[in-house]
């Protein structure tokens, strides 16, 4: 197999401007930027701002009810800028925005929650990055993936710039609190939405905004699968951390302690995001021919997966170093949490690639059903284990929950779409983890350079993935270099 295929070509490289942007961009945002707000505020502050965020995106999918996913697939299957689809849709969003304001206000109030301040800038914060995700997904359908690539990187850039500069100097901005580090991100958001919209009526033909004419009702009718299963796995991904500040005793500092994890988890897993995205239009526009975007699947497979069981080892090989050097932590509760947490990683980056298979391929209503069943046992598992077990209840369930869900999804994508699953791949990835532990492991014990040795492992499994692609040196120069 080969992955230089014409049809390929402009896939790959996009990609490529996607993860290069995303690597000079999103690092710094999350270790340089996130990570020193909760420094600087205290891992209590953080854990209640990290509770209500979560809060706030369990009930996201009412500000959407899965009309970006429907759009997004639709419109590339069709293979036309359906404007007036996009106007549709966005005359819904609006209207869907209040309701999701009036909702997380309500919960909120009957949970107990009295921060409306900071309440409401989150909700203003989900507001305009469902928003934005809505013009992406516009761009990616209309196969404008490298408009997308931008895109997904100018609102980080803009929050690191405005948020550095109070970092660095607190005495002349007034320093950083929670708030004003949520206005930041607002801003950055609004900042890339203008940019998207500058993008659509510079790109696509006869781009403009409609007036509201009424809702389609099979808009909304069709969404409503993808509504629920995002509702779903939200609950599943984020219940938790909600859950810990509500239920335990300790519940600001353990959600806190999660949350250290937790931001680990998501930064590794944003990979599996971007990808997603780029995937679910691909398949969507060349389903039912497998052999123009299968070669594309295994290649994503093999780059999620790999990187996922190198991060998942090197958490597991040197823990006390991860929290000694992110947030000056040697708690040995602390260190088990933030490893275990990001061992859910391997899982996660399955789900990721055939769960967007599903979808693509309109199996959605299966993968519906399967997200259900591994919502309703994430919660009820939490429920039980946090008031006594805490974050590292929610880490292990996490683990848990997220394996069976990605076994789960690849048995039905295999039954119902045909994909296959590729499985004498699962020894090479097996030994990626078992190699990098090893090697890291040993790194620590010997007292060696432990970034040198993860660096030395990582550049190990990229050729691994160069061997397992089927990829000449040839065939690479030609899928990204020449026209």
């Amino acid at each position: 197999m080969t992955i230089a295929q014409p049809l390929q070509k402009s896939f790959f490289r996009s990609l490529l401007l996607l993860v290069v942007l995303n690597l000079l961009v999103k690092p710094v945002w999350i270790f340089a930027i996130d990570r020193s707000v909760q420094n600087i505020t205290g891992f209590e502050a953080y854990g209640h701002y990290f509770s209500l965020l979560n809060l706030c995106i369990i009930l996201n999918f009412i500000l959407d009810l899965g009309i970006t996913s429907y759009f997004n697939r639709e419109v590339a299957s069709r293979q036309v800028h359906d404007v007036s689809l996009f106007s549709q849709a966005l005359h819904g969003k609006l209207l869907l925005s209040l309701l999701f304001g009036i909702s997380v206000v309500m919960v909120a109030w009957l949970t107990g929650i009295r921060d409306y301040g900071l309440l409401l800038l989150l909700i203003l914060l989900q507001t305009g990055s469902s928003l934005l995700l809505f013009i992406r997904a516009f761009l990616t359908a209309a196969q404008l993936y490298r408009l997308d690539a931008i895109i997904s990187i100018t609102d980080k850039l803009f929050v690191i710039i405005t948020v550095g500069v109070m970092i660095l100097f607190p005495v002349l901005t007034g320093g950083v609190t929670i708030n004003r580090f949520a206005v930041m991100q607002i801003a950055g958001i609004a900042a890339s939405v203008i940019l998207g919209i500058v993008f659509l009526y510079w790109k696509v033909p006869g781009f403009r905004f409609r007036p509201f004419t009424g809702f389609r009702k099979s808009l909304f009718v069709s969404s409503l699968p993808f509504a629920l299963n995002i509702f779903l796995m939200t609950l599943m991904s984020r219940t938790d951390g909600f859950l810990l500040e509500r239920m335990h005793p300790n519940g600001a500092a353990e959600a806190g302690i999660y949350a250290a994890g937790y931001r680990l988890l998501d930064a590794f897993n944003m990979a599996g995001f971007l990808m997603a995205g780029f995937l679910l239009p691909f398949i969507a526009r060349h389903w039912p021919n497998l052999d123009h975007f299968a070669p594309v699947l295994l290649a994503c497979r093999h780059l999620l997966v790999l990187g996922s069981f190198w991060v998942a080892s090197f958490a597991l090989a040197a823990p006390e170093y991860l929290a000694e050097m992110l947030y000056h932590q040697d708690n040995p509760y602390t260190v088990f949490v933030i490893s275990m947490v990001l061992q859910a990683l391997p899982a996660l980056s399955m789900v990721h690639i055939y769960g967007t298979t599903l979808t693509a391929t309109r199996n959605i209503r299966a993968f519906l059903y399967i997200t259900l069943v591994f919502a309703v046992l994430n919660l009820l598992l939490n429920l039980l284990f946090i008031p006594v077990y805490g974050a590292i209840a929610c880490a292990i369930i996490a683990v848990f929950t997220q394996g069976c869900y990605a076994l789960a999804v690849m048995y039905f994508a295999r039954r119902l779409a045909g994909i296959r699953l590729w499985l004498f791949y699962i020894p090479i990835y097996l030994s990626v983890g078992i190699l990098s532990f090893t090697a890291i492991r040993m790194a620590v014990y010997l007292e060696l350079n432990i970034p040198l040795t993860a660096l030395s492992t990582a550049v190990l499994i990229t050729l691994l993935f160069y061997y397992t692609a089927g990829a000449s040196f040839r065939q690479v120069r030609e899928l990204l270099l020449e026209k």
